[in-house]
């Protein structure tokens, strides 16, 4: 059975409505997931929460702007697109609304994105940084980092999807099997890919929460390339940060992970061997494993000298 939420509800935040859900004691250090582009927070599965909150931690997970149960953008202007600086307002502001004055912060694929802005921007409010399949500049022209995404092989997979899916924004079935067919193409080698659990979470955000929006994509995605890179800032950053990459990610190629580390002083870089644009179950005890002693860190150093 999966923990239930301690709290939960739509709160004012940068302006607009932002749900979320909280886990474990809210006296507890705070843990911040932020998720990825086009997802709903519902994405962060008990596999991967309820394992922070045994560790003593408050979690909370929340949907971003344009996704799940938070306010969906309506007067959206392609010409002057919102930001991952927005997003990350948000996300602070959710943190206000909820009392929390430092969380440790851990975002996944755009999430990472955002993460990082908010490590930048708000390095008060930032316990530490993880950075999970990310990247800091997806348009990086470095040819050791290569395109975001593999244009050949997933132009490929898009246009099948598309083909055999082709009323996957408005019919709930297409959109789900479109999506799972896209979250296989995903996938990584190391374990076998679940279909039956996949389509079960996917089809919770989609039919249970109603929680897809059509227009997320092309307005996160416009988000993510309106705010250029964060390589130089990376450099400024002080509070202790893991960097967290499968290395067969189809999606952000490795190389971006390993550029990150490499731009903020400290960085901790962890390979997730033979793991793909994904974080399935069979993974998640390095994951944890890696976040508590990231999050132990934070708590040494903000220790106070006895006496």
């Amino acid at each position: 059975m999966c923990t239930q939420p301690h709290s939960n509800g739509t709160v004012t935040s940068n302006g607009i409505q932002i749900y979320y859900e909280a886990f474990g004691d809210p006296q507890n250090e705070a843990v911040l997931l932020i998720i990825g582009m086009d997802e709903q927070c519902t994405a962060w599965l008990p596999h991967i929460y309820e394992p922070i909150v045994k560790a003593g931690f408050h979690v909370v997970r929340f949907d971003n702007r344009d996704c799940g149960l938070s306010e969906w953008i309506e007067d959206w202007d392609e010409s002057d697109p919102y930001s991952l600086e927005d997003m990350a307002r948000d996300a602070v502001g959710l943190l206000d609304a909820l009392g929390i004055r430092e969380a440790h912060v851990v975002g996944a694929s755009m999430g990472g994105m955002i993460a990082q802005r908010i490590a930048l921007s708000h390095p008060d409010r930032t316990r530490t940084l993880a950075s999970i399949a990310s990247s800091a500049f997806p348009l990086d022209p470095d040819p050791k980092v290569r395109p975001s995404i593999d244009v050949a092989r997933f132009q490929g997979i898009h246009e099948d999807l598309v083909a055999g899916y082709p009323n996957h924004l408005t019919v709930p079935a297409e959109t789900i099997e479109f999506r799972l067919g896209a979250a296989r193409a995903f996938a990584g080698s190391r374990f076998p890919f679940d279909e039956a659990f996949q389509r079960e979470a996917i089809t919770s955000g989609i039919i249970d929460r109603k929680g897809f929006n059509p227009e997320a994509q092309t307005h996160q995605l416009a988000a993510v390339l309106a705010s250029g890179s964060r390589l130089e800032e990376l450099a400024g950053l002080s509070v202790p940060t893991l960097i967290l990459h499968g290395t067969e990610d189809p999606l952000v190629p490795p190389g971006h992970g390993e550029k990150c580390a490499a731009h903020i002083p400290g960085a901790r870089l962890v390979w997730m061997e033979g793991i793909g644009h994904e974080l399935p179950p069979g993974i998640m005890p390095q994951v944890h494993e890696e976040l508590l002693a990231l999050f132990s860190q934070s708590s040494c150093e903000n220790a106070q000298p006895p006496g």
